[in-house]
């Protein structure tokens, strides 16, 4: 798991690594995330490797490739709505085909069982595309108007849209909201006895 700084320190690499097309030198690094120090880049190079986030390759430095990591913003509900959307600290790895391109992505736990017909089960974490928008029938995480979030599937009919629970035994949501995102990804850890 990264510190914020470690987090914004490795987004800045892997941009400059993406738009320069190869690894750059450690005062091409300090330059661009605002560090004069070589050893306090150094220092920093050395932490993403023993977390993971590089590898060496002789003397060089490289991405690794198999993940980036995501805040963890804390509880949304698969039930009754909840007023719960901080950052907890937390980050979750998620591998780069699951970010896609574009837009914050941020994930959420799941509490509750409103959507467990659509597979999504009480302590799963969903991954959510941060979005204005949406289309009917596509998962999403809405925020009411009492300032609570809720997950459930995005309903229209016209002009008019509604959050529906994929459980029959939650009550459809009427009430406005507004779009924080949308599921693009779940995350389950199968626990056994």
């Amino acid at each position: 798991m990264l510190t914020r700084k470690q987090k914004a320190f490795f987004d800045r690499l892997k941009e400059m690594v993406r738009k320069g097309g190869y690894f750059p030198s450690v005062r091409e690094i300090g330059k661009v995330v605002g560090l004069s120090s070589p050893a306090t880049v150094h220092s920093y190079l050395n932490r993403l490797f023993a977390k993971g986030y590089l590898k060496r390759k002789g003397k060089d430095w490289e991405l690794s490739p198999h993940s980036s990591s995501v805040p963890l913003m804390g509880i949304v509900p698969a039930g009754s709505p909840l007023e719960v959307f901080e950052s907890l600290g937390e980050e979750i790895e998620l591998p780069e085909w699951m970010l896609g391109s574009g837009g914050d992505t941020a994930a959420f736990r799941v509490q509750g069982e409103s959507m467990k017909d659509a597979y999504i089960q009480d302590g799963d974490v969903v991954v959510v595309k941060q979005t204005p928008s949406a289309e009917a029938g596509e998962m999403v995480v809405a925020l009411l108007e009492d300032s609570s979030i809720t997950l459930k599937r995005l309903r229209r009919d016209g002009r008019k849209a509604w959050l529906m629970p994929e459980n029959p035994d939650y009550e459809e949501i009427h009430q406005p909201f507004q779009l924080v995102g949308k599921v693009v990804g779940v995350l389950r850890r199968y626990r056994y006895r």
